[in-house]
């Protein structure tokens, strides 16, 4: 009986003090903006160069309006693929009929907030290259204090 009596009473305590604990912290929403720019590239281009680039530049932004400068150092020269920092997603939903993903070949963090990644047509595939059209991309960003997107168009002439 003191045996079950234990068991039941840790049980209580174990399950009270569950209850009772802070929650986990949660990544807190920033406000992502972003817009794209054709920069060097135009229709018919490829290859990762500077000539060949185009830019998104993202502007990340708390709630109060202030800007979130910590999510990533600067990484690449443009000339070749590079890993967004951890926590950084870029996807490309939509490409003109024919078209390839892109190929992030910089990330520079600008500060205030502030952020660029300088993109080609998918690398991996000498067949690629930019094609005149919209291309429809989305920028996340979702580390353990951070949490937020937007969506954005690249249009290429």
């Amino acid at each position: 009986m003191n045996t079950r009596h234990f068991l039941v009473s840790s049980a209580l305590a174990t399950a009270l003090a569950v209850a009772l604990a802070p929650p986990a912290a949660q990544a807190a929403a920033v406000t992502v903006q972003t817009e794209a720019t054709a920069s060097n590239a135009s229709a018919g281009e490829s290859g990762a160069t500077i000539a060949s680039s185009a830019l998104v530049e993202v502007l990340v932004t708390d709630a109060n309006g202030v800007p979130v400068s910590n999510l990533g150092a600067t990484v690449g020269s443009g000339t070749s693929a590079v890993t967004l920092p951890a926590g950084w997603d870029l996807q490309t939903p939509a490409v003109p009929p024919g078209g390839c993903l892109f190929t992030p070949t910089q990330f520079i963090n600008s500060a205030n907030g502030q952020y660029s990644i300088r993109l080609v047509p998918f690398v991996s595939n000498p067949a690629c290259h930019w094609l005149a059209g919209d291309y429809v991309y989305s920028v996340q960003i979702r580390t353990s204090t951070h949490n937020g997107g937007a969506l954005g168009k690249l249009t290429i002439r």
